[in-house]
């Protein structure tokens, strides 16, 4: 891993750790998560993306370095399209959260993408054990969690490779730290409520 990531996963694994007791991690990986919990990780997954997509999608594509464009994220699509297998879910219901956090710089986006990647990660194991839960037999397709056409572990050595060119100074450093905690930070926000 390079001394980037490692620095930023050495800061952030206690809110990392925060963040999957209250995220219903235990119960994916376990097969245990019920329907109804599904629905409300699905539902807070689409308010974390409905915040953070636009935003990152917009630096990308203001930045204009081809090497970032992998990045551009449809993440929220894919979440959508998932909550759509519940009849009684309204999309105009979700909570809106806010957040003063911006992506105003390079560094800045590379510890917001540092989370936003580094859960991205984590989708086959989860996606396998959605499949096999009893609960969840009558969902045919997981689409924010497999994540069809994407290589997950190259997307990942190709995002440690841009992370570790563009935060070159500890300002940068700095500023990427604080991105990520930030990011985790509000990851949790949206999962601690109705906790």
């Amino acid at each position: 891993m390079s001394n980037l990531l490692s620095h930023l996963k050495s800061i952030t694994q206690p809110q990392h750790d925060q963040l999957e007791a209250v995220s219903f991690a235990k119960e994916i990986i376990s097969q245990k998560i019920s329907l109804s919990d599904y629905l409300q990780l699905l539902d807070k997954t689409a308010v974390i993306y409905q915040f953070f997509e636009p935003m990152v999608n917009q630096f990308i594509t203001q930045y204009q370095d081809t090497r970032f464009t992998p990045f551009i994220s449809h993440r929220l699509s894919d979440v959508e399209k998932d909550l759509a297998n519940f009849t009684n879910y309204k999309k105009e219901d979700r909570l809106v959260i806010g957040s003063n956090q911006k992506v105003e710089s390079l560094p800045d986006l590379i510890g917001v993408l540092y989370v936003l990647e580094g859960a991205r990660l984590g989708g086959k194991v989860i996606v396998k054990a959605l499949r096999k839960n009893p609960a969840l037999a009558d969902i045919g397709e997981f689409q924010f969690y497999q994540q069809t056409g994407i290589e997950t572990r190259q997307r990942w050595l190709d995002f440690r490779a841009l992370a570790e060119e563009g935060v070159v100074d500890e300002e940068g450093r700095k500023r990427a730290t604080r991105a990520a905690q930030a990011t985790f930070d509000l990851f949790y926000r949206v999962h601690r409520l109705n906790n």
